[in-house]
């Protein structure tokens, strides 16, 4: 629904708007909602609780309209609740009957100096709860832990560090384990320890989920897991029932059985998980919501154990549940794909050490300033200027999509996708394609604006096809929205390449590697059937690139500083290289995001401390 309008809108209708007013929507409603991506369903609901107060003035009323708009605003931003000015908690006193304390339903709660939305409160109050009763809950035998670990350790490739031993015996002690990590310390060795050792703890393997938010993450928890069980050099017992009966990675929203028709879960309070054990990888993008559902849906006597990086981006609804669950958390710091022993892996580690300390000063000592892009060597933390925005996106481009010598061979070719499948040649070459796009990325600060993986991707389509409008061979693709029926999850990355089907003739089709162990699990879609699902993949959002990692990231600086811009959003974008990245970029605005943290209001942790 298009908000630019001159008049504003009316839930009564613009005739009686014009008649009265009063009743419109308070000046600068709609435009402060659509700031922050918000419409005019979020609007009416702010008029309606407006609307249903009783006994203050039409004042009064317009400021409570604006005080729950913020609070939409707040929540839509991460925050689960809102501080309150001593005005604003004057006010809602004087409406009873739409604002309670604690325990009481009613749409808005007020704890203490917060404001809070009932439902929000009452998910905080009840996760709260249950983390606490699971931490509670005694765990196994100490000294059995103590062998598991040595056992397992003593058979895992690559070995564990003393580092890694020590956050296997933590997590194999408790009922809720926590492990934070930085990109590259390790977090899916320790993964496939943790199961091990739980097998061994008695944990049936059929009983082992592992799970993770996406898509995407969960595909490469399944690869890691089913690649370390494979490299076990001599699997013991336990081992092999587990590479026999080696769990499937899912969603979250697959492994708690959500219908996307009915809009339900299947698994919650009275309808519980099998599973005796469940690992999630990459925590951090786990909202309130879905773990408050995670924790109701386990068993009482499950093992839950969480890995991810506090310092990342957060979830993108409401909730900092990983950030909030410190006090459980063990941390890793020893950085295994950065090799600090060469300069660039060890440059990198720097700046994102400095990042995540927020001094800017250091951060800049610690990169290499460019004044071109042909003084660019792709080596360590690299810094051009904005002004060199296209002719370092042309540079990435000859490099890093057209460098495979065949490249134009591969994708020109026409490949034949028969009953079962891809055959093994046109396989490998699917493999190398999907191999070269995935060395690099563009990463972007935001959607839109100059800078915005939009308006990049439009760019970098023109260097492959002109003035063509439609997607051509060889252009990288991503999926936007989950999809069920064919298995693709929001955030799958594929091709544009000529596939030819029994009895049609060849033509373009977007070409995804899927999640399975067929001998060819690849997926060919045409890009129509998709519709607004698919986008162009040369550039993507850093949260969506959250979770990934590559040889190098180019990384594209808003042209001025941003809300969105901050430390996490930095910290994230430089820790998914593994050997190079190039900002692109003002220094004063790399300054001030790594000055900017990101502010959530969560009342989580205070609860899990309380007495």
């Amino acid at each position: 629904m298009n908000l630019d309008i001159a008049l504003p809108l009316s839930p009564l209708g613009t005739a009686r708007q014009r008649l009265a007013p009063a009743l419109a929507y308070p000046p600068g409603l709609l435009s402060d909602l659509r700031d922050a991506d918000l419409g005019e369903e979020e609007a009416f609901l702010a008029w309606q609780m407006g609307q249903l107060a009783r006994g203050i003035g039409e004042a009064e009323r317009r400021d409570l309209v604006a005080l729950v708009a913020r609070s939409l605003i707040s929540g839509s931003q991460g925050s689960t609740r809102m501080r309150l000015t001593a005005g604003e908690h004057a006010l809602l006193r004087k409406v009873p009957a739409l604002v309670g304390a604690p325990g009481e339903r009613k749409p808005l709660i007020v704890d203490g100096e917060f404001l809070y939305q009932q439902r929000v409160l009452a998910c905080e109050t009840r996760l709260a709860a249950a983390i606490s009763a699971r931490v509670a809950q005694p765990g196994p035998d100490p000294q059995a832990v103590k062998s598991v670990v040595a056992d397992v350790a003593a058979g895992s490739t690559p070995p564990l560090s003393d580092e890694q031993q020590a956050a296997v015996a933590a997590a194999l002690s408790r009922r809720l384990a926590v492990v934070s990590g930085g990109p590259g310390t390790g977090k899916t060795t320790i993964a496939l320890a943790l199961g091990r050792g739980l097998v061994r703890l008695g944990v049936p393997a059929s009983e082992l989920a592992l799970a993770a938010p996406t898509g995407k993450a969960a595909n490469r928890l399944q690869e890691s897991f089913r690649a370390g069980l494979a490299a076990l050099p001599a699997p013991s017992a336990e081992d092999r029932a587990l590479q026999s009966a080696c769990p499937a990675a899912q969603t979250l929203h697959r492994l708690l059985g959500y219908s996307p028709t009915t809009g339900r879960f299947l698994h919650h309070q009275n309808h519980r998980l099998a599973a005796r054990a469940v690992i999630v990888d990459e925590g951090s993008m786990i909202d309130l919501a879905l773990m408050d559902r995670l924790l109701r849906a386990l068993r009482d006597d499950a093992v839950l154990v969480l890995l991810g990086d506090a310092d990342q981006l957060p979830s993108v609804d409401a909730g900092a549940v990983f950030r909030d669950l410190h006090s459980l958390a063990v941390r890793l710091e020893r950085n295994f794909r950065t090799d600090r022993a060469q300069a660039a892996g060890r440059r990198i580690s720097e700046c994102a050490a400095a990042v995540r300390a927020g001094d800017a000063s250091r951060l800049l000592a610690s990169l290499t300033p460019r004044t071109t892009t042909a003084g660019l060597a792709s080596h360590g933390v690299e810094l051009v200027p904005g002004t060199e925005r296209e002719a370092v996106l042309e540079r990435w481009y000859q490099a890093w999509i057209a460098a495979l010598p065949e490249w134009n061979q591969l994708i020109k070719h026409e490949y034949v996708l028969g009953p079962e499948g891809f055959s093994p040649e046109d396989d490998a070459r699917l493999t190398r394609l999907q191999a070269q796009l995935a060395r690099s990325r563009v990463l972007c600060v935001t959607r839109e604006r100059p800078t915005g993986a939009n308006p990049v991707n439009a760019f970098l389509h023109g260097l492959c096809a002109g003035a063509d409008r439609e997607l051509v061979l060889g252009e990288p693709v991503l999926v936007l929205h989950n999809d069920y029926q064919r298995g693709l999850w929001n955030g799958d990355q594929g091709l544009i390449l000529s596939v030819k089907q029994s009895g049609h003739p060849a033509r373009p089709m977007a070409v995804f590697r899927l999640s399975t162990v067929a001998a060819s699990p690849w997926l060919a879609v045409a890009p129509e059937a998709l519709g607004d699902s698919l986008s162009l993949a040369y550039a993507l959002t850093v949260h969506k690139a959250q979770g990934a990692e590559y040889d190098q990231v180019l990384l594209l600086l808003p042209e001025q500083p941003l809300p969105l811009f901050t430390r996490e959003l930095l910290y994230t974008a430089l820790t998914r290289a593994r050997r190079a990245v190039v900002i692109c970029g003002s220094a004063e605005v790399l300054t001030a995001g790594t000055a900017a943290s990101l502010s959530r209001s969560s009342g989580l942790a205070e609860r899990l401390a309380a007495p």
